[in-house]
């Protein structure tokens, strides 16, 4: 087990799943999934999503698949609304959906998504917290470009990313050429 595995409880390995994780609010995690959604979108049918840790008021555009005390899950249908998950169906994801849980409830989630949009399929999410129980193909932590708009404390799952990106609004300083998808799995070159 290398150090990637052991430094969190490892549900299971998941390579055809890129994770994104971000250091505060708006710093440009919908914005690097829509862009490597847009890049993949052709090559392979690209499941997207996004997971909120808590509840928000929820706007039209969605399929209510469940609702329940711990768990919301619907999947996106209008690409016009403005929201995150919408935002990336209308990048060219095959699906997209957004989901409400706590960590807790994250790993149901992951099995109910993958069971709704299938096993074989690419996907692409924002969720730091699922990190705790999945080993993604990548794992990608966009850095806020502002400090003082960052999360306080030491970001704590950055010494799990394979890389850390910063976003300036325009641009990432990252050259998002080097992901792939090879061998069945979301890699960097």
């Amino acid at each position: 087990m290398n150090r990637r595995e052991s430094e969190i409880s490892i549900v299971g390995k998941q390579p055809r799943l890129l994770l994104i994780a971000g250091t505060g609010r708006n710093s440009g995690k919908t914005s690097f999934a829509c862009r490597m959604i847009e890049q993949f979108k052709e090559t392979a049918p690209v499941v997207a999503f996004k997971v909120s840790p808590h509840r928000h008021r929820l706007s039209p555009g969605g399929k209510i698949i469940l609702n329940d005390e711990n768990l919301y899950i619907a999947e996106e249908t209008d690409p016009g609304t403005g929201k995150d998950s919408s935002r990336m169906l209308a990048a060219g994801a095959f699906r997209s959906f957004f989901i409400i849980a706590p960590d807790t409830e994250l790993v149901r989630a992951w099995g109910i998504l993958q069971g709704l949009a299938g096993f074989d399929k690419f996907y692409i999410g924002e969720s730091g917290g699922l990190r705790n129980y999945l080993l993604p193909g990548l794992f990608i932590v966009i850095c806020h470009p502002r400090e003082e708009s960052r999360k306080p404390g030491r970001y704590k799952f950055k010494n799990l990313a394979d890389a850390e990106i910063t976003y300036d609004g325009k641009c990432f300083d990252f050259d998002i050429n080097r992901i792939k998808m090879a061998e069945n799995a979301w890699k960097i070159f």
